[in-house]
């Protein structure tokens, strides 16, 4: 089953190699649920829904890169984040890297009001453009 693994896939490598070898984008989601009422918002309005993970309709690969205050983490979790969000110019949480299925990184967005499908049509317009500039 290919669906975003809305089980909280937080294995950066794998879900590169997913998105690559499937050819779909690749999320990375850059939140702090238990401290930053946006993520929190973006992480049950979008990622925690069934409807994201179905692909029929939304085709992405989710990577969630997590940035707990409070809960406890495994030390290369933390260190891969941390690596990640200063490879990725994070300055804000959430901030949502889309990465072509080649992990180029083609745009960025923070929390979209509107559910899913908002979050979705914002994530396609990224790809949408991307793929325009390719073609040029």
């Amino acid at each position: 089953m290919l669906s975003c693994d809305v089980s909280d896939d937080t294995n950066f490598p794998r879900s590169a190699a997913l998105a690559k070898r499937t050819n779909r984008p690749l999320l990375l989601a850059f939140i702090g649920t238990d401290w930053s009422i946006s993520s929190l918002k973006l992480d049950r309005e979008v990622f925690d829904q069934a409807e994201f993970a179905d692909d029929s309709k939304y085709n992405f690969v989710l990577c969630k890169l997590h940035f707990y205050q409070t809960q406890e983490r495994f030390p290369e979790i933390i260190r891969q984040n941390e690596e990640l969000a200063t490879q990725y110019k994070v300055r804000e949480f959430p901030t949502v890297v889309v990465l072509n299925p080649d992990g180029r990184d083609i745009g960025r967005l923070g929390y979209v009001p509107g559910g899913v499908k908002a979050f979705a049509a914002a994530v396609n317009a990224i790809v949408a453009k991307s793929r325009q500039q390719e073609q040029h």
